[in-house]
């Protein structure tokens, strides 16, 4: 059995924009986007166990688009919680707090 997924509001936000800003460049460019997200949370159900980037949260890249997912995993209860959709161009002095 996999691990439950569970995205925050804000990492929710993140990719509501994401997916937006290349919709705008292109319709297929978002659905890539969207497909490559989805090809992440089933890694992330399979196998949640990435490098601890900042504080307690692990980090999984997604592997075309420049973008982290941080997360906290919950072993017992199988709950992963996706906290941001961070940018890789961004400042790392911003990461989830």
């Amino acid at each position: 059995m996999g691990f439950n997924i569970i995205v925050s509001k804000k990492a929710q936000n993140e990719i509501e924009n994401a997916t937006e800003y290349y919709a705008e460049i292109n319709l297929n460019l978002a659905l890539r986007f969207y497909n490559e997200l989805t090809e992440t949370y089933k890694r992330l159900e399979l196998n949640p166990i990435y490098q601890i980037r900042h504080k307690n949260y692990r980090a999984i890249p997604l592997k075309i688009f420049p973008f982290l997912l941080f997360y906290v995993c919950d072993e017992k209860k199988k709950i992963i919680k996706v906290l941001s959709c961070f940018h890789t161009s961004k400042n790392s002095k911003k990461f989830p707090k």
